[in-house]
């Protein structure tokens, strides 16, 4: 039969027609009154029938000898987990649940409320209440307790039944204390809460109600379906963005279940026994009828997922699940393919995927714009479904019938009326409107099986919203058409329309021009209130990945599309580019939130929403700009961090240009962003001869009320510092923004109630305790300097440092446990203030109850001290260039340099680099692995993260305790999203058993960083494919404690990464290589000494108490350039490769040979760990090259391996860079920052070991005998 006798025969024949469809299911009664009236008035299906839904869902399949077939998949890319259940087995899981509720007094009529995370034990919660005759109503997981609380008032369930935890991305909700909260806020208290314990590490508390569901499970006995009435309620069902009252749409069992059956095969062609796929969620209609009871009514397998289109892992998930599970037929929301479109527009990850059993793709929740179905249809080469349907329609309204007949696809629309649904567009006064009229879509009565009931318990708001409007229709609140073939276009709801200068015009349309648009992943058009027009539209636009347009280019291309097809009419004047837009977790764009928020009319932020802090960016954005009532307000709204990230590689060009030929300009954008008690006189002033550099001048701030204060409004609650001890048994820390606020002030009145004032210098010599970053910013709130000493260095190199800074203060601890060892810090501590005369005061942490010495009059304890004081500190002013802190190089002989960083400056560049270095996004977790004893702990632990709003994660242990995999533990423990460590533990941790990773979840990273060296080639491909999994990209960060901020790096998944390069300058840094005698080579590629030409904010600004010795160092080698020391290769692209320091280049028979590329070479090697490479004198060549090598397994034949060595040489570099010498070694010795400290190795070589320095600062101090021993020159 075709669509249109079909079609017709519903309409003119309700009453046979659904007769017949009632026939295809099974009763325990058949009805013989199909249609009839209630005592309201209302229309009835199927009245005298009686039958169980979740009989016909599970039961009858059973009996029909289905019990074996898959009836439910699980697949959870959130927890990594997959299960599937046959009907046999679901049936085991639902009826003994129903006899657990049954035992806990629910009994037919009851009301169960079910809020949990998609998972099947929400589907078997909601069979079971089916099984036997209680009404269940869910509620969407994560909702707040507020929300949840309303709902319990309105439907007063007797149990509810819930979950410890929902997974969101990378983000775990604990659900029992949102459940136990909204109890609490609830009148109507339940008997129960039932919890299904997922194990997943999130807070369980339990209260007089608590019932696990589990040993519910375990100990009831299987429970019967329950026969009921066709118009007994099924379940009720809040629709999403109310306000006040919710609105609970009621829905029958018989009816229900008899259109749901008819859906399954003749709009979705779905035959019993094939896979259907909704990807929704069990919280909103499309769950309830096509997750559960539409496809298990038809003997479907139907797929749970736990997840999401983007992000879990990747754009690629939805085509893994179709091709892995067979998919026939799926279902989804236009916003999801949108969100999949905007990550990969070419649909490169569907290509690896064999897609090939899927018939048709549907789509509905909102409607789907042209580009987005074209798009879909492209690449799938299926037929692509819009339609149409309702939270009270229960199922679809509008649609293709594919089981039917499979008409013509018009883009735009949502096709024909399903059967049953006598489907007319009305003007205002009721009137049937013609062919192409827009006006209000409504359905006429009576509406087929499956429709709404009613409204829980509020018959007249039913009346009121739905019936009353126009008498014998149904309304439904949209807008739209119909066109000439009879095909029906939705425009919107009905306040989506907008008048402009007395002029109708539909958003849906603008909307369509929009998404048109090459560059736009999605958009949203609404109207905004305009004193002369009434209203105007406004354009918000979200940009394809990887596409970056300038928005006034945007705008004009936009706005000339839409005078092209609707005309100058429409009057749209503004296009603004945002982030995302904001959406209920169903995937419909909140375009009345957004006018309202344009307006300036109070709103409330729907509890549906997907993201709440979206408001927040909105508002920006609209601030910004000026959009609508923001046009009027006085205070400028300031840019933020957000705003200025570079996202992009066009935008990192346009921001790398700017920054060249305009740096004042660039760095001034940057600053404008933080918080100042005054703005500068000049951006930057600077003399490369004396040398002198001011950054910010004349500016005052204090770097805390950036790092801390400033964060405080919005972000109060956000995570500031995670903190892991070094025991994995010991409990974690973690202070909110608010929390460290707290801290840092008290411990900022510690030190001025112990005579610290602006400019005192205090030591720092701590292990990596939150109490250590709460020093440094309590130093700097008051406008004292902090010098940090690493808590490994000895008594000798404290004192060194202390005398040299001349401190008045000595911050430590009793002690630490350095992996199972104990380290008496204290006992160092007083050893090295013998001989210190500048200490007044002593302030020890009692970090792991030893017994220690007191030094009356010096000695103090910090809880006595913090027991004195209160909360309050109020930030002292600073002016840019007043100094921040003192931090000593490491590795150095004689002297240690103190470099001087400053406070404006080094602020400005650490955050900005952070942020876009590691593209940290709001609510990622950042893990460095430094030491704050060092500069990467200093600007990547502590001021870089808190001054960009993020959390940073600190970690008191080592990589190897308890074992080798302890980074990766931590990693999936706090879901980090960006990874940053050195190569030097990298070579160390490829050098360990792969299950010590495989035993961990990685997925959450999405960025590795590097630092502290160049890494070799071999460890860069290990960690990209053991620990990144070839998806996180890899910055091979180059910078220097001189430098105080990164300088060239990729930015991830911005810029292009390249093995052993650390690629690109970040906007703001002019590198250039010079030759010996300090010309500039200009060409690629190229190869010289990297220096950088133009000053940047964060570099230091002398060497303590030796300007002469900062000038000689850094300055003097080429004139008008800072000399790094280091040597560059750059290739034909401009990258730069750093080939180590240029006193590391060897002059070999007069050739200059740089060790590092050697190096890379011979950690190719499968039996070589990682090798150093030094030169030594030689009589014929003037020098030789001796490599020291550590090796995975002792060779029996060192010479073998030797030989192999030096043939890779021979073939990958030449023979002139083989090795005269290789000694094979235990370890190398190195600084705690992980740098090799060749100096010592060149010593050994040259056989001068009788003076090799001061080695008791080395991470490895003991490998320097073993080496000495070993040697080949004695």
């Amino acid at each position: 039969m075709s669509y249109q006798k079909h079609y017709n025969y519903s309409i003119e024949n309700p009453e046979q027609f659904w007769g017949e469809q009632a026939n295809e299911i099974k009763w325990f009664k058949q009805p013989t009154t199909i249609l009839s009236k209630d005592e309201n008035g209302f229309d009835r299906w199927f009245d005298d029938g009686k039958l169980n839904v979740c009989y016909l869902a599970v039961d009858k399949h059973i009996e029909d000898g289905y019990g074996s077939q898959t009836a439910l998949i699980y697949d959870s890319p959130v927890t990594q987990r997959k299960v599937t259940y046959s009907y046999n087995e679901v049936k085991s899981e639902v009826e003994r649940l129903a006899g657990g509720l049954r035992d806990l007094g629910v009994k037919k009529g009851d009301t169960v409320i079910i809020y949990m995370p998609m998972i099947p034990h929400a589907a078997f919660s909601m069979l079971a209440c089916a099984r036997i005759g209680a009404i269940h109503s869910v509620v969407f997981g994560g909702f707040a307790p507020h929300e949840l609380a309303i709902r319990i008032d309105d439907c007063k369930p007797k149990v509810i039944i819930t979950a410890t935890s929902g997974v969101e991305f990378d983000r775990l909700i604990p659900y029992k204390p949102l459940v136990d909260e909204a109890v609490e806020k609830a009148t109507h208290k339940p008997d129960k809460v039932i919890v299904f314990q997922r194990r997943l590490g999130a807070i369980l508390t339990k209260t007089h109600r608590f019932v696990d569901y589990k040993k519910l499970v375990e100990k009831s006995e299987p429970a019967d379906c329950v026969e009921v009435e066709s118009n007994h309620p099924l379940y009720i069902l809040y629709t999403s963005g109310t306000t006040g009252r919710p609105k609970g749409i009621l829905r029958d069992s018989g009816g229900y279940a008899t259109a749901l059956k008819y859906s399954m095969k003749n709009i979705y062609g779905v035959e019993e026994g094939d896979t259907y796929w909704a990807a929704s969620d069990v919280g909103w209609v499309v769950g309830h009828s096509y997750i559960v009871y539409g496809p298990l009514i038809n003997r479907n397998t139907t797929v749970i997922f736990e997840g999401k289109p983007i992000k879990t892992p990747d754009a690629g998930t939805f085509w893994r699940i179709i091709s892995e599970y067979k998919v026939n037929v799926m279902f989804t929301a236009p916003t999801a393919i949108r969100a999949i479109k905007k990550e990969d527009p070419d649909g490169e990850l569907m290509e690896g995927y064999d897609l090939s059993c899927l018939k048709y793709q549907f789509l509905a929740g909102e409607r789907c714009d042209v580009a987005t179905l074209k798009w879909l249809e492209e690449k799938l080469q299926i037929p692509v479904i819009d339609h149409w349907w309702q939270t009270e329609s229960g199922w679809p309204m509008l649609s293709n019938m594919m089981g039917v007949e499979a008409l013509p696809v018009k883009p735009g629309s949502a096709a024909k009326p399903v059967s049953g649904y006598n489907i007319q567009i009305l003007n205002r006064e009721g009137k049937v409107l013609g062919p192409n009229e827009e006006g209000f879509v409504v359905i006429k009565l009576p509406l087929p099986p499956g429709n709404l009931l009613n409204i829980w318990g509020n018959t007249d708001r039913f009346v009121e919203g739905y019936l009353k409007r126009y008498d014998g229709y149904y309304f439904s609140g949209d807008g739209g058409y119909v066109d000439d073939d009879g095909y029906f276009y939705i425009t919107g709801r009905v306040d989506d329309v907008i008048n402009v200068a007395g002029h109708r015009l539909s958003t849906a349309e603008m909307e369509e021009v929009v998404s048109s648009n090459p560059s736009v992943a999605e958009c949203a058009v609404f109207g905004i209130e305009d004193q002369l027009k009434g209203q105007v539209p406004l354009a918000l636009v979200v940009l394809k990945s990887g596409d970056y347009v300038s928005s006034f280019e945007l705008e004009y291309n936009i706005k000339q599309e839409i005078r092209k097809v609707i005309g100058a009419v429409a009057s749209l004047k503004k296009v603004l580019i945002v982030k995302r837009l904001p959406k209920t977790r169903s995937g419909k764009i909140l375009r009345k939130l957004l006018r309202n928020i344009a307006d300036g009319v109070e709103y409330t932020v729907p509890s549906t929403i997907d993201d709440s802090e979206i408001i927040t960016e909105i508002e920006h954005e609209f601030k910004l700009h000026k959009i609508g009532t923001f046009e009027f307000v006085t205070e400028e709204e300031k840019e933020t961090l957000d705003d200025l990230q570079v996202d992009s590689f066009i935008k990192y060009y346009k921001s790398y240009q700017h920054s060249v030929n305009d740096p004042e300009g660039f760095w001034a954008q940057i600053a404008n962003t933080f918080t100042w008690r005054r703005k500068w006189d000049k951006i930057v002033e600077y003399d490369w001869e004396t040398p002198k550099f001011e950054w910010f001048k004349g500016a005052k701030l204090n770097i805390t009320e950036n790092c801390i204060d400033r964060h405080l409004e919005k972000k109060g609650d956000d995570l500031a510092i995670i903190w892991e001890p070094n025991d994995p048994n010991e409990a974690n820390r973690t202070l909110t923004y608010n929390e460290l606020h707290t801290e840092v002030n008290k411990f900022a009145n510690v030190l001025k109630n112990n005579g610290v004032v602006k400019g005192d210098r205090v030591c720092i010599y701590m292990p990596m305790v939150p109490e250590l970053a709460i020093a440094v910013l309590a130093c700097a709130r008051i406008g004292a300097v902090h010098s940090v000493v690493f808590a490994g260095f000895s008594s000798v190199a404290l004192s060194t440092r202390i005398n040299d800074a001349e401190c008045k203060v000595l911050l430590t601890t009793d002690g630490v446990y350095r992996g199972a060892k104990p380290i008496d810090l204290k006992a160092i501590a007083d050893e090295a203030l013998e001989t210190c005369p500048t200490i007044e005061t002593s302030i020890i942490l009692n970090r792991i109850n030893a017994d220690v010495t007191m030094k009356e009059g010096r000695d103090i304890w910090w809880h006595d001290e913090l027991e004195k004081v209160d909360a309050t500190c109020k930030a002292v002013e600073m002016d840019a260039e007043d100094m921040l802190f003192i931090l000593y190089t490491s590795g150095s002989t004689g002297k240690p340099k103190g470099m001087v960083h400053t406070c404006a400056g080094y602020m400005v560049h650490t955050a900005y680099s952070f942020k876009n270095v590691f593209q940290y996004q709001h609510g990622d977790v950042y893990f460095c692995t430094a030491d704050i004893g060092w500069i990467t702990g200093h600007s990547y632990i502590v001021y870089g993260p808190l001054a960009a709003g993020a959390t940073t994660l600190m970690f008191e242990g080592v990589p190897s305790y308890p074992d080798y995999g302890r980074f990766w533990q931590i990693v999936e423990k706090y879901k980090v999203n960006q990874f940053y460590t050195a190569p030097t533990a990298i070579r160390a941790l490829a050098a360990q058993p792969n299950e010590l990773i495989e035993r961990n979840d990685l997925s959450s990273i999405k960025v590795l960083g590097t630092v502290g060296e160049p890494i070799n080639e071999e460890a860069w491909h290990w960690y990209n494919e053991k620990i990144g999994e070839q998806k996180s990209p890899i910055v091979d960060t180059w910078w220097q404690t001189e430098t105080g901020g990164i300088m060239i790096s990729p930015l991830a998944g911005v810029t292009p990464t390249k093995p052993t390069f650390a690629t690109r300058p970040l906007p703001g840094i002019q590198p250039c290589l010079v030759d010996e005698k300090g010309e500039e080579l200009n060409t690629n590629p190229a190869e010289g000494r990297l220096c950088i030409k133009y000053p940047w904010p964060s570099m230091a600004r002398t060497i303590y108490g030796d300007h002469k010795r900062y000038k000689n160092t850094y300055f003097s080698a080429f004139s008008g350039k800072y000399f790094t020391g280091d040597g560059s290769f750059r290739d034909l692209e401009g990258n730069y490769r750093i080939t180590g320091r240029v006193d590391d280049v060897v002059i070999v028979s007069g050739h200059n040979l740089g060790t590092a590329p050697i190096e890379n070479v011979i950690n190719e090697h499968s039996n070589v760990v990682e090798s150093a490479i030094v030169g030594y004198p030689h009589n014929i060549k003037g020098n030789a090259l001796y490599a020291y090598v550590i090796v995975y397994e002792t060779p029996e034949n060192e010479d073998f391996l030797r030989n192999e060595i030096n043939e890779l040489i021979g073939r990958t570099i030449g023979p002139i860079a083989k090795l005269d010498k290789i000694q094979f070694v235990p370890g190398l010795p190195k600084t705690r920052s992980g740098k090799i400290m060749r100096r010592i190795l060149r010593k050994i070589a040259e056989n001068e070991t009788s003076n090799l320095g001061d080695i008791s600062t080395l991470l490895n101090p003991e490998v320097v005998e073993a080496i000495k021993e070993g040697s080949l020159v004695k």
